[in-house]
């Protein structure tokens, strides 16, 4: 991997970046782009400048008649909303869905050899769908069962649906499967080239004799809940970060049994004092809910809405299928609390939670049926004391029999301040940055800071060495292949870099390529 700086005094339109690598192929050069543009009047810095923030809250709102039919037409004057029972005015209204949009033009075609990460709008509907196969807090066996359906639901999905498939694995792993697509078979291959990983469980040593049982075996039990309960957060927030570049409602269909070690902090942990009997030393629990609260947050202001979908089917008792789980994880207390978190996951976003059926192809179907037809009001809320209380929203429709879905409130916090380190949170292993996890290979595509990559081979000779230095890295197939030497030019768009202000109306800074 290569690593280098590029030091900035920029007055021009856009910012390029150049790498060399090798590889064994060959297509025509293109062109250098030099940055050959006059340099730009700025703005003094000395000008005083008026800073004044406002946030705009966007609810995605979906509309269905007694039969659960989208109900199309309504129109702003239609709809009311609140914020803790004071009615807000409605600053923005869009009707979103197929029908709506099936004539949207395609985004335009790049130039040969040119790639971007900026991401397209949805072809033929109002949102896109993002399936989440969750191997971190789901067992192998059920893994499967996900596949299965999955893979029955994609052999007759509506034409035009645009699904991207994701990955959780453990630690914290998240990565495309597939980017999002419409093409059925693309879909099937991806789909079935998953396979299911077993869910790493720790080793819990009998309890020591005693008056007060010995704690390890408990350690072992919270640090496995501490650590997926972490690496499940922190996915939840690469998502809202990967889906805030793409254009309208997203829908995220998570197969997941949900959260109870989060959603019920205090009740696992009595419950891991019921089974230890301790009756000693401190909670081993972190409690991630302020995290979750966050994580939610970002989606909901990324237009994500979460249709949990429980992987378990029919809950009748322990499944046979429960290798790799923690057992007492299936009681029916926790499953029941397992329920509340689903629902917790739905109303916090959006969507809708399914659970309790067998039928995970059919959710599927009716989560993306549902999300793909929406009306998105927005509203200027009161101003926020990030006092960390629940706001709760109520949106309704002025007219009989209909049934609304939308996200229910939110909690007050601020979601561009990092969240306070708990004071035992060495329970859990820390992420990496997230410039080092944007840009490992087959992580969700980076969005943040958009760019087009143009490619094509070097007119720089060759240098010494170069072969020697493949060797380690070179597909066997390729070997004693002519090696060619390509340039990658990335152009940055300047509005995606802040630059500090300079003299004689300069902006300066520096980028970082890894």
């Amino acid at each position: 991997m290569s690593r280098f700086v590029l030091s900035l005094l920029l007055a021009s339109t856009s910012v390029l970046a150049a790498a060399q690598v090798l590889a064994a192929a060959q297509q025509p050069a293109f062109p250098p782009s030099p940055l050959d543009q006059p340099p730009q009047n700025l703005a003094d810095a000395s000008t005083p400048t008026l800073k004044v923030t406002s946030r705009l809250t966007i609810e995605n709102v979906t509309v269905t008649d007694a039969a659960g039919k989208p109900v199309h037409g309504l129109k702003q004057s239609d709809f009311t909303i609140k914020e803790d029972g004071k009615l807000q005015e409605i600053k923005n209204f869009q009707e979103y869905g197929a029908e709506i949009l099936s004539n949207q033009p395609a985004p335009p075609a790049l130039p040969p050899n040119v790639y971007t990460n900026a991401q397209p709008p949805a072809a033929n509907t109002g949102a896109v769908n993002i399936l989440l196969l969750d191997m971190l807090n789901t067992g192998p066996a059920r893994q499967g069962r996900v596949r299965e359906k999955a893979i029955s639901y994609l052999k007759s999905m509506p034409p035009g649906t645009e699904i991207a498939v994701l990955a959780l694995g453990m630690g914290g792993d998240l990565h495309v499967v597939q980017e999002f697509s419409a093409d059925r078979p693309v879909l099937l291959a991806a789909m079935d080239s998953f396979t299911p990983a077993m869910v790493l469980s720790p080793r819990i040593p009998p309890p020591a004799p005693g008056p007060c049982p010995q704690i390890p075996p408990v350690d072992a039990i919270s640090y496995f809940l501490n650590t997926r309960s972490a690496e499940t957060v922190d996915a939840l927030e690469q998502i809202a970060a990967f889906a805030s570049g793409i254009k309208g409602r997203k829908n995220l269909i998570w197969f997941t049994p949900g959260l109870p070690q989060i959603t019920t902090f205090t009740m696992v942990y009595n419950l891991l004092q019921q089974i230890e009997g301790i009756g000693c030393g401190s909670p081993p629990l972190v409690d991630y809910t302020s995290g979750l609260q966050k994580a939610y947050g970002l989606l909901s202001a990324s237009q994500v809405a979460i249709y949990p979908v429980d992987p378990r089917g029919l809950q009748y008792g322990p499944a046979a299928d429960d290798v790799g789980e923690l057992p007492f994880l299936e009681s029916d207390t926790l499953r029941r609390f397992s329920f509340f978190s689903l629902q917790d996951m739905a109303a916090s976003t959006g969507g809708i939670a399914y659970y309790n059926r067998n039928d995970i192809d059919a959710a599927m179907g009716e989560a993306i049926a549902t999300g793909a037809d929406y009306y998105s009001l927005s509203y200027v809320p009161p101003p926020s004391k990030y006092d960390g209380k629940y706001r709760k929203i109520e949106v309704k429709v002025d007219r009989p029999g209909l049934h609304l879905q939308y996200r229910e409130g939110y909690t007050d916090i601020d979601l561009a301040k990092p969240l306070a380190k708990k004071k035992d949170a060495k329970a859990a292993p820390a992420p990496d940055s997230d410039f080092h996890t944007a840009i490992d290979h087959g992580m969700i595509p980076v969005t943040g800071l958009v760019f087009n990559l143009h490619v094509a081979p070097s007119a720089q000779p060759a240098k010494p060495g170069d072969s020697a230095a493949l060797k380690q890295v070179l597909n066997p197939k390729l070997s004693g292949k002519p090696l060619v030497r390509y340039a990658l030019m990335y152009e940055i768009p300047a509005g995606e870099v802040t630059l500090v202000a300079g003299p004689n109306g300069t902006r300066k800074g520096s980028l970082e390529f890894d």
